[in-house]
């Protein structure tokens, strides 16, 4: 091979390992400051045109649902990974493999009573007015809710 070869060789792989340590170097991005989603929780907040107070309040509340929420989340994720451990077992009961399920069921019925409850806390915290605004709220949580929170990947192409 020719000395041009090795050049253009090595000019892409550098350019390709500056590339790379950039982005490394950025890194990812810090959690946000009182938990959730940071849009999500400033549009609920202007859509309802919520005081300085009652804003200090509703992220208060958000950071406690986030924490929760993460909580309940690695503890879910233990289970399925527990229970999808059976199938490396020569034999499992249905009663471990139903109580596991019932154990991920529960899980997964404290998170929506947790979200429920922290918008029931912010639906107190509103005014009359902005209570009027809360329907549409709600409207755009169930989308969220509904999607999975939008940390699912897109579904597969079609080939």
């Amino acid at each position: 091979m020719s000395n041009k070869v090795y050049k253009i060789g090595f000019i892409s792989l550098l350019v390709l390992n500056i590339l790379l340590t950039l982005v490394i170097w950025r890194g990812a991005k810090p959690p946000f400051e009182g938990g959730g989603n940071a849009n999500f929780k400033n549009r609920i907040s202007k859509n309802l045109e919520l005081t300085d107070e009652q804003e200090k309040i509703y992220f208060a509340s958000a950071m406690v649902h986030q924490q929760e929420m993460s909580a309940l989340q690695q503890d879910q994720r233990k289970l399925v990974k527990e229970y999808f451990d059976f199938l490396k077992l020569p034999e499992v009961s249905e009663q471990e493999k139903q109580a596991k399920l019932d154990a991920i069921a529960k899980t997964e019925s404290r998170k929506a009573e947790i979200t429920f409850k922290h918008f029931e806390e912010l639906k107190e915290l509103c005014n009359e007015e902005q209570q009027e605004a809360f329907g549409s709220i709600i409207k755009n949580l169930q989308q969220i809710l509904l999607r999975g929170g939008g940390n699912n990947p897109p579904p597969p192409k079609d080939r």
